[in-house]
């Protein structure tokens, strides 16, 4: 027998024929491959396999693969970033950004009251009398992290009667 088919689309074609495994068109990089599916359907339709047909003109690659998307914004004093533990399926950037911010400095040069005026009582409010609050600048680290959870429903692309 000679079969015209691509190869790199046949052994999809080839798959789902010999054990009902629907094809996806999704890479965590990348994202949905728009020409391998349209390439597919129209093999489909080639090789007259209706349940394939119809599996992909639904889009039911779509209910395979979920992604979720979320970001925390972390703080140099709280670093817990810098120890996430990730599971598989999920990846994980990092956006570091400088900035600078005031921080308060107590009259009395009190290293515990440093950033929180409200530590300070009498003895440093006498201290400072009529002045205004010392604040000193520091560099400050804030971090974005974005995290991609990509969910693989196998069900969805399994035809269970074949």
């Amino acid at each position: 027998y000679f079969i015209d088919a691509d190869p790199a689309l046949f052994e999809h074609i080839l798959r789902y024929l010999r054990r009902g495994i629907f094809p996806l068109f999704f890479d965590v990089v990348k994202g949905h491959d728009y020409h391998l599916w349209v390439s597919l359907l129209e093999e489909a339709r080639y090789f007259q396999i209706p349940r394939l047909e119809n599996w992909l003109e639904r889009k039911r690659y779509l209910d395979a693969v979920q992604v979720a998307h979320t970001a925390d914004q972390y703080h140099d004093d709280y670093s817990s970033w810098a120890y996430l533990k990730v599971p598989s399926g999920v990846t994980v950037e990092h956006y570091p950004q400088w900035t600078i911010r005031k921080v308060y400095i107590c009259p009395r040069g009190i290293p515990g009251h440093r950033g929180s005026p409200m530590s300070c009582g009498r003895r440093c409010a006498a201290a400072q009398g009529d002045n205004d609050d010392i604040h000193e600048e520091e560099p400050y680290l804030k971090m974005l992290v974005l995290k991609k959870t990509v969910t693989l429903r196998p069900e969805v692309c399994v035809a269970r009667d074949i």
